[in-house]
């Protein structure tokens, strides 16, 4: 199985991800918005990660606006993190083993501890 190696391999990564997220009835009322905006998401979604794996520069912006904003109108509980985990790492695993491939687990972890902190306070 190969690793991550392009942008092409985060879209497909990605695209995997939201359709686990999509079909999981706890999850997919968090993502549940106007087309445009979820466009936008996930353009926001593949240039956080392509920055991340391979230093394009992509990203601009803050990681907790959005989910600040989105806890105001659907509450995003430890649980909402752990399910997005585990869909995360299923996505992951099932198209990709490697150093990258590793690191936008770990990275993933990292940030959703991160934001369930400053979320919900544990």
């Amino acid at each position: 199985m190969k690793d991550i190696e392009s942008r092409e391999d985060i879209i497909a990564l990605v695209t995997r991800f939201y359709t686990y997220v999509h079909a999981d009835e706890f999850m997919a009322p968090v993502f549940q918005m106007p087309k445009e905006q979820f466009d936008r998401h996930l353009i926001r979604t593949y240039n956080f990660w392509d920055n991340w794996l391979f230093q394009t520069g992509e990203y601009k912006g803050g990681l907790m606006w959005a989910h600040i904003e989105r806890n105001e109108t659907h509450r995003i509980t430890t649980k909402h993190f752990e399910h997005w985990l585990a869909h995360w790492f299923r996505a992951t695993d099932e198209l990709y083993s490697g150093k990258n491939a590793d690191f936008v687990k770990s990275k993933a972890l990292e940030l959703g501890q991160f934001i369930n902190q400053r979320l919900n306070g544990h």
